[in-house]
Parts: C-alpha cells; structure tokens; sequence
C-alpha cells in the first residue's frame, strides 16, 4: 500500500520557512496521532516540527469523527438552527456550537484569503431599506 500525498498539507509552524506552503515536498508521515482514527502525525524536515494532519482545519484537537463533521456541516450551511442541527445529525447541542464556532472562524479566514482586490461596481440597497428603514415608518 503506497503512501498517502501530503503535498496538500502545509507546515502550521509560523516561524518556519516553508509555512503556509504547500507542496513543498518537506512533510514526512511522524507515527500516528489516533491509529484507530487513521490520523497520521507530520513532520516538517525544514524546522523539525510535528503536527496532526487536522491541524489547520475545524476538527484540529478535537474527538469528533470526520463523519459527525459532514453531517452537521450542510445543515449549517443551510441555514437550519443549532437544535434542529443536533437532532437531526445525532450529536449534541454542545457538539454542534462547538464545530459552528470553530467552522464559522476558519471560513472567515479562507473567504478573507479568497476574496481580495474586488472593486464593487453596484450596491442595492433596498434590502437594507425593507429590514432596517421600514421599522420606523408609521401604518
């Protein structure tokens, strides 16, 4: 069985040179963070650090399985609320705010990255208007 590519991952250590880059070739399989999981441990040959092939991500440090995370991800992106959330994919209240909080902070960031340089041309502001100007109006 051949080795999995770690050319997608990148060194999470902010003082090494190579951090943030992926595919740089200096990541090397470190032991196992979790073997019953699947969850290798990296190593950075450029600054000697080791990490968890979650790091960076939503569920880095945490024990929630990658299969509770797809089942609670689409609902919140939907829209639905943080009880119905729960119940509908199995786990707790709790569980749920936690992986919200730490999925909302790591799309800010990616959308933060992604979204650059975008020159607004048009605004509508009429939503704005039906939300927050029709309030004080008088029937």
């Amino acid at each position: 069985m051949s080795e999995p590519d770690w050319s997608g991952f990148a060194c999470p250590n902010s003082d090494c040179p190579t951090y943030g880059h992926k595919g740089r070739g200096n990541l090397r399989p470190h032991g196992w963070s979790s073997k019953e999981r699947g969850l290798r441990c990296l190593r950075c040959t450029t600054c000697g650090k080791h990490f968890s092939q979650r790091a960076g991500t939503p569920l880095y440090r945490t024990h929630l399985p990658e299969g509770k995370a797809l089942a609670i991800a689409p609902h919140l992106a939907e829209g639905n609320g943080m009880r119905p959330t729960s119940r509908l994919a199995g786990v707790s209240l709790n569980t749920v705010l936690r992986f919200a909080r730490r999925a909302g902070g790591h799309a800010q960031e990616f959308h933060d990255q992604m979204v650059q340089h975008v020159e607004v041309n048009q605004v509508q502001g009429d939503e704005a208007w039906a939300c927050g100007g029709k309030k004080g109006q008088a029937l």
